[in-house]
């Protein structure tokens, strides 16, 4: 039987009247308000560069055993969660992170920094972005104010789109396909940090929101706001049925076909919604408040305030997936069309043709599997001659670092290469493409190393070289029937 894991202890001395020490360091999380708070997935990337540990070695050996076991595969899954923004979300995922945290750093509020006191009042479909996303002019300030760069939990809001307190769109942080979800430098996993150069994201441009947009986030921002000096006023609140009707009695006499043509919506989902059938989403009920004038709290309560019409702009969004309505044209003209742009080479593979059409790439098979195999034999051939591309490109950092060590009579070596090349570029290799390139930088020079020569041979043990001595016939044969 296993022993449960200790997560405070009083060490030898310690006075029984004081409290137990915490087993990570205590880490205020940042921000004061809706609009600035930090989330949860920054603060414990904060914490691990506190500790001089990369946060996913430190999730998957102190958080995750307390989150979902002993079990070593499952563990390596929790932890991988650590660069996501799940850990902020509403999901059985977020409620881990903060209940293990709490007890790892004896905290009671974690749980704030996240969207799970949403849970219940909205629905979790569309609420969280699915890339992580900054405002330059956000992490500027952290600068000037000498703090550490942080995450915002409002950046995480799939809706939101803009700074409510800059005015600024948010950017998408740049990702290196290098390090892929796991940084493996120490400082690139910090907010406010590029993962491509390591360079600080306040240098980045941005560009000015709409009006509506900031409109719209700072309608976020009273939500949170309101839901955690609240709590219990929103345990109690169901789908907002009672809004729509109020909505559509004062604003477009009882009608709500006029009502849903307002939002952009179709009468059947705003039909859904009135009945309670369909919970509406965060950014149908973002639009829904901005569009009469009110705030969040009131559509979700169905609270019965003054209303107005907001002026609607030209192009509004879109909520959802993109709709594929390609399939309804005649089966000849998207043939005809289809031949036009394989030919023409317009597109690059099937997914750029099956968007250009506006169908799936199943029914792309289904209208010409020919033509579909020929487009994905051109993307596979385009992928092939990015890699080489980039594997040419790196080695060419590779030789550059490797001919600059060779001229000032210094080592050579893997790692000695491999520092160069991130001193200059902020570039790093896989372990086994690294040696590929070293390989290639050696036979270009001709030097290969009696204990590279000796390893290559079997020759190489502990720094010297032996001979080999032969095995017996038996055991040779021995040893080819095994591998055969």
């Amino acid at each position: 039987m296993m022993e449960p894991i200790k997560v405070v202890s009083l060490p030898s001395g310690w006075p029984e009247d004081y409290p137990p020490r915490s087993a990570l360091f205590e880490l205020i999380p940042l921000g004061c308000d809706g609009g600035d708070y930090e989330d949860l997935a920054s603060a414990f990337r904060r914490l691990s560069a506190r500790h001089g540990i990369l946060p996913w070695t430190l999730a998957f050996r102190a958080v995750a055993p307390l989150a979902v076991g002993s079990d070593e595969t499952v563990r390596d899954n929790f932890a991988d969660t650590c660069y996501s923004l799940a850990v902020a979300g509403v999901q059985d995922v977020a409620q881990r992170w903060a209940t293990a945290l709490n007890r790892l750093t004896l905290r009671e509020d974690l749980e704030l920094r996240t969207l799970l006191p949403l849970r219940g009042v909205v629905p979790a479909f569309l609420l969280i972005s699915q890339v992580e996303r900054f405002c330059p002019v956000c992490y500027l300030d952290d600068e000037r104010a000498k703090r550490e760069k942080y995450n915002r939990l409002l950046w995480a809001v799939g809706c939101v789109k803009a700074c409510p307190i800059h005015g600024s769109l948010l950017e998408p942080v740049p990702r290196s396909k290098r390090f892929g979800a796991r940084p493996r430098q120490f400082g690139f996993q910090l907010p406010g940090v590029s993962r491509v150069d390591g360079s600080s994201l306040a240098s980045e441009t941005f560009e000015p929101a709409s009006e509506e947009d900031v409109q719209i986030a700072r309608l976020v921002v009273d939500l949170l706001n309101d839901v955690n000096e609240h709590p219990e006023v929103f345990s109690k609140a169901t789908a907002p049925t009672a809004f729509f009707r109020h909505a559509a009695d004062v604003l477009f006499g009882g009608t709500p076909a006029l009502f849903a043509e307002y939002l952009g919506v179709s009468k059947g989902s705003l039909s859904e919604w009135m009945d309670g059938s369909i919970r509406t989403s965060l950014p149908h009920l973002v639009r829904i408040a901005h569009c009469c004038g009110c705030s969040l709290a009131d559509v979700i309560l169905g609270n019965k305030v003054m209303l107005k019409k907001v002026p609607q702009p030209s192009v509004r969004p879109t909520f959802g997936h993109k709709r594929q309505d390609g399939a309804r044209r005649p089966r000849d003209e998207l043939i005809a069309e289809f031949e036009r742009i394989v030919e023409s080479g317009e597109v690059g593979n099937a997914k750029e043709a099956a968007d250009r059409l506006q169908v799936s790439e199943k029914f792309l098979r289904m209208l010409s599997s020919e033509l579909a195999g020929q487009l994905v034999q051109r993307g596979k051939e385009s992928r092939s001659q990015a890699k080489a591309s980039r594997i040419e490109g790196a080695f060419e950092e590779v030789w550059k670092s490797f001919s600059m060590l060779r001229a000032a009579n210094a080592r050579t070596s893997r790692r000695a290469v491999l520092k160069h090349v991130f001193d200059r570029t902020g570039l790093t290799f896989p372990r086994h493409e690294l040696a590929a390139h070293m390989s290639k930088a050696h036979q270009l020079v001709g030097s290969t190393s009696a204990r590279r020569l000796a390893c290559q041979s079997g020759r190489y043990v502990r720094g010297q070289t032996r001979s080999v001595r032969p095995l017996p016939d038996k055991k040779r044969s021995e040893v080819k029937l095994s591998v055969s």
